[in-house]
C-alpha cells in the first residue's frame, strides 16, 4: 500500500452509426455488434460504451381550409420522449431525453470501471487500483442498442380545424466503445520534502 497518482486517457472506437426515422411507439434495435470486428480488441482496456443521440422535431400542421391556421409552424409544439438503451452482458443502461418541442440530444453511458479514482491521489495497493480501472476483458463480446420514440402532437392554433400530427422523429445515433489507457505512478508530496 502506498500513495499513487492515477491518470489516463480515453479514446473512442465507433461500432455503429446511422440516421433513422423512428415512428411513434416504435423501437429501432441495433444488434450484431461485436468487438470481433476490431483488430486486437483483446489488447484494449474497453471500459464502457456510449450511445449518442440527436433528434429534431417532426411535427406537421394540417389545416382546412388552407391557410386557416396562419403561418407554417404556428401554434405550439409538444415535447417528445426519445429513449436509448445500451446492452452488453450484465451492463445495461437506459436514459430518456426530450426534444422540448424543437431539437435535442442526449447520451446513454455505461461504464464498468471506477472512474472516480482517475486524476486523483489514492492510498491503496497497485493491485487494488488495477482491479478498479482495468476491465480485465469485461468489454469484449457482443453489444446491442435500442432507440424508441414516444411522440406527442402540439396545438395547431386556435382556428377551428387546426391540429398537428407527430408520426415520429428522425434520430441520428452513434455507438462508441470507450478505451482507457491508464498510468499509475507513486505520488511524492513535494511540500513534505
Amino acid at each position: 500500500v502506498n500513495m499513487y497518482e492515477v491518470t489516463g486517457e480515453l479514446s473512442f472506437i465507433e461500432l455503429a452509426a446511422g440516421d433513422e426515422f423512428i415512428a411513434d411507439g416504435e423501437t429501432l434495435t441495433i444488434k450484431d455488434l461485436s468487438t470481433d470486428s476490431i483488430d486486437d480488441a483483446e489488447d484494449l482496456n474497453i471500459v464502457g460504451v456510449i450511445l449518442s443521440l440527436e433528434y429534431t422535431e417532426e411535427e406537421s400542421a394540417s389545416s382546412f381550409p388552407p391557410g386557416a391556421c396562419g403561418a407554417p409552424g404556428g401554434g405550439s409544439t409538444t415535447a417528445d420522449t426519445i429513449t436509448g438503451t445500451t446492452m452488453h452482458g450484465e451492463y445495461n443502461e437506459t436514459v430518456s431525453g426530450s426534444n422540448d418541442g424543437s431539437s435535442g440530444g442526449h447520451n446513454v453511458e455505461s461504464f464498468w470501471i471506477n472512474m472516480s479514482i482517475v486524476d486523483n491521489v489514492v492510498v491503496m495497493s497497485k493491485a487494488e487500483i488495477i482491479s478498479m480501472i482495468d476491465s480485465d476483458g469485461a468489454g469484449l463480446g457482443a453489444y446491442s442498442a435500442e432507440i424508441s420514440v414516444d411522440a406527442q402532437a402540439g396545438n395547431g392554433g386556435f382556428a377551428p380545424g387546426c391540429q398537428k400530427t407527430d408520426a415520429g422523429e428522425d434520430v441520428v445515433y452513434k455507438i462508441e466503445l470507450v478505451v482507457f489507457d491508464y498510468d499509475i505512478r507513486p505520488f511524492f508530496d513535494l511540500e513534505e520534502l
